[in-house]
């Protein structure tokens, strides 16, 4: 076995060289009148397609688009909440031979969607004006924007609103008359979705993805699974799932983020006897504040959480609510890069432990010259695949900046690959802590902890120092602040504790709504002497590494 931070593993079936309208048909053709998409609300409203009825309607929504000038490749900007509507309206997108350029709902400045659609060069819009018109303002405001724009040929609309009367809406689109259209022909390298940050903090990115990337994608979801994940994320968007023949059920997005309604969510899944579940690391925690009172049976046979760092506070939830705890790890860049093995026991999970690449995925570990690190030494993670990423749309600069030479992306991810091929998350490049000469990743300060002091809670930060460049501080708050404190990625009430014991007196417990914030640099550097060399960066201050993302590790598959 190779002492290199470097792995390929072989893919374990073929590639489908399809498009996802052919993979739709076979299974439309095959289950008609199977549910593959459920609307719950939390109000106890149930709305529901079968396969025939989201092709039906995708088909005569496509036929609407071609004949008001759509033609092959041209992007079509889509925005909305989760709904039926939405899922009719991407696909009819894709089998008119257009690109859903999927704009996130949660961006509501007209400014910042007009930018995305410019710089996509969008012919059309179909936009949700939302039930209550909460749309209304931002989509009246967007076409006094497109007003002279003469490459814009559509302006409809997801659902009726008093307000847009003068445009087409889908409930009267889907009552037209049908009239024979020709639908282009597709091919596995068509761009079919693309992906997109938000614009106003800065120029947004945008990630095309292709039938053949959609189709060869591997998601692991099993029959019929909850996932409410937002549509215009990797791991909600239809094409994975949906158009695959996997069942989906979910609410609305803003609802999980509602710790109050957590249980009523639950219900839900099991009312529609769900065998699998995409929630989200916070909403697990919000499970985990229930499970003292949970005495149903129900089960499910697996959770999958993607999105942010997972600890073992997350995997309590097995056992009570599921049989076991899927992690994944991923990108929007490059989709799903390693899973986890399943977590059958609580309290089984390393520290930044994201599991083994997925088939058909190859790993390294860099150095800031590009070198290949060995096996327990940290560096950037690079991945490579054949579905793996390409390119930003329209932005060379930037794709030369993440894409080394042979199609390497790289991640901006801090890792180490252990002895057993499972990737360990240390932090990101842009989360150094600069300490003197050293440069010191906050999870190796983690495990150091962790391993010392136990699983406290605390907050930490960095802060200047005017002759270390950095110091380490602790804010420690009162315990009955615990809950909404993360585990600390720089210090732990333990260490203020011991700190606390050998001072020559003790200091006063705290009370409610207090807190420390103390200089541990000095107790905590002498500590990771203990550490492996396994956590000392091999980076100097002139790293050239770039990162494709100023934000957390890359663990939404976001």
């Amino acid at each position: 076995m190779s002492e290199l931070s470097y792995l390929c593993v072989p893919r374990t079936v073929p590639y489908q060289y399809q498009t996802i309208i052919q993979v739709f048909n076979e299974i439309s053709t095959l289950c008609p009148n199977k549910e593959i998409l459920v609307y719950r609300g939390i109000d106890g409203t149930r709305k529901s397609l079968t396969c025939h009825q989201l092709q039906t309607q995708a088909t005569k929504l496509a036929g609407y688009l071609i004949k008001k000038g759509i033609k092959k490749g041209d992007k079509i900007a889509l925005s909305g909440p989760n709904t039926l509507e939405w899922v009719i309206a991407e696909l009819a997108i894709i089998m008119a031979g257009g690109v859903a350029v999927q704009v996130p709902f949660d961006i509501t400045d007209a400014r910042d969607v007009h930018e995305i659609a410019s710089i996509a060069e969008c012919k059309a819009f179909l936009l949700d004006p939302v039930r209550n018109n909460e749309y209304v303002d931002m989509i009246l405001q967007l076409i006094a924007y497109t007003k002279d724009d003469s490459n814009l040929s559509t302006f409809a609309f997801l659902r009726k609103s008093k307000h847009l009367t003068s445009y087409d809406d889908m409930p009267g689109i889907l009552q037209l008359n049908e009239t024979d259209v020709e639908f282009p022909t597709l091919y596995p390298e068509d761009d079919i979705v693309v992906f997109t940050t938000s614009g106003s903090t800065g120029k947004p990115k945008m990630i095309p993805k292709t039938h053949f990337q959609a189709t060869n994608n591997g998601m692991i979801f099993s029959e019929k699974t909850y996932n409410d994940r937002p549509f215009t994320w990797l791991a909600g968007c239809p094409i994975f799932t949906v158009y695959q023949g996997y069942s989906r059920i979910f609410c609305d997005s803003s609802v999980a983020t509602e710790g109050h309604r957590t249980m009523r969510i639950w219900e839900v899944i099991k009312e529609e006897d769900c065998t699998s579940a995409l929630l989200s690391p916070n909403f697990l925690l919000y499970l985990v504040s229930h499970g003292d009172n949970y005495k149903n049976s129900f089960k499910l046979d697996t959770v999958i959480t993607t999105g942010e760092m997972v600890d073992n506070v997350h995997t309590k939830v097995v056992g009570v609510f599921t049989k076991s705890l899927t992690v994944l790890y991923g990108s929007t860049e490059t989709s799903r890069i390693s899973v986890l093995p399943p977590i059958t026991t609580a309290g089984e999970k390393r520290v930044g432990d994201v599991g083994i690449p997925i088939s058909g995925i190859e790993v390294k570990v860099i150095d800031g010259g590009g070198n290949i690190l060995r096996k327990g030494e940290s560096g950037e993670l690079c991945i490579r695949s054949i579905c793996g990423f390409e390119k930003y749309y329209k932005d060379t600069d930037l794709t030369d900046e993440v894409l080394l030479s042979g199609k390497w992306f790289r991640s901006g991810d801090i890792v180490c690959l252990d002895k057993n091929n499972h990737i360990l998350i240390k932090g990101r490049v842009t989360e150094f802590i600069c300490r003197g000469t050293k440069k010191i990743m906050p999870g190796s300060i983690e495990e150091v902890i962790q391993k010392k002091n136990g699983n406290d809670l605390a907050g930490g930060r960095v802060i200047p120092d005017p002759i270390l460049c950095e110091k380490i501080t602790s804010t420690v708050a009162p315990d009955e602040e615990d809950n909404d404190l993360y585990p600390a990625c720089a210090v732990t009430r333990s260490m203020t504790r011991r700190k606390e014991a050998n001072d020559d007196h003790v200091q006063a417990p705290n009370t409610a709504g207090s807190s420390h914030e103390i200089d541990l640099s000095d107790t905590f550097l002498f500590d990771l002497d203990d550490i492996s060399h396994e956590n000392r960066q091999s980076f100097n201050n002139k790293s050239p590494l770039k990162t494709s993302d100023d934000g957390g590790p890359n663990t939404q598959v976001d």
